[in-house]
């Protein structure tokens, strides 16, 4: 039966010591809320992911699992969209590339030509995967993709007169692939915000955790925790 992508990150995903606080193998269970997230990923009946979320939760690498996924599992033309051009290249060679040089099945599409990876395109052994600044109308507009990735979507600009916003310009690459996936990451800013308008339009799941008393499960809200006594005559000493 086929993995799902929290499966696989379990099994081969390797975090570096430059860009993790914890590096080593990948651990769902450090993250468990990003569980749900990363497996829709592999069901069929989803087409688009939308991750609204505070920043530093690991929704980024969430994505960077996916990612890796569909390189080993299910390739398809691919593109990575960040804030602006300088934000695409340093992710590329920063974050990208090491999390496939890192793992071997990653490692193992890597072509031999060096010129098959430059800052903003990889050509991998099975499928192409772009990197784009969503500042620049003309490299969102061009090239069919099956996979698109939109990372921090609130700090896009926003195109105004005749030009559609960057979300929608680099979705309409998807238009021929009946089994197109899109997630889209951001910390929220405003409720104008792309990342808040994407919430709003899917069905707006919650990560849910049992209350330590009763078990009921709820949302958790940082205003509800209540310290133990202890713990507050600690703070004050």
């Amino acid at each position: 039966l086929p993995i799902t992508v929290s499966q696989w990150a379990d099994q081969y995903r390797i975090l570096n010591t430059i860009t993790s606080a914890e590096p080593g193998r990948w651990k769902t269970g450090r993250t468990p809320y990003l569980k749900g997230v990363m497996d829709a990923f592999t069901d069929p009946l989803v087409e688009e992911i939308t991750v609204m979320a505070a920043s530093q939760v690991g929704k980024t690498e969430g994505m960077y699992n996916m990612l890796g996924y569909l390189i080993d599992q299910d390739p398809g033309p691919t593109l990575m969209v960040l804030p602006r051009e300088s934000d695409a290249k340093s992710v590329s060679y920063n974050r990208v590339l090491p999390m496939i040089e890192g793992a071997g099945v990653l490692r193992s599409h890597i072509n031999e030509l060096s010129d098959d990876i430059t800052k903003l395109e990889y050509h991998l052994d099975r499928m192409i995967l772009y990197f784009a600044g969503s500042n620049s109308p003309a490299d969102l507009a061009s090239r069919p993709i099956r996979y698109l990735f939109l990372d921090e979507v609130d700090k896009y600009p926003r195109f105004s007169g005749r030009e559609a916003d960057p979300i929608k310009l680099a979705s309409e690459r998807q238009k021929t692939f009946w089994n197109k996936k899109t997630v889209k990451v951001s910390t929220p800013t405003t409720r104008d915000g792309y990342i808040f308008r994407e919430y709003d339009r899917s069905d707006k799941r919650k990560y849910y955790v049992p209350c330590p008393h009763c078990g009921k499960y709820q949302v958790f809200v940082f205003g509800q925790i209540k310290w133990p006594n202890s713990e507050r005559s600690a703070e004050k000493i």
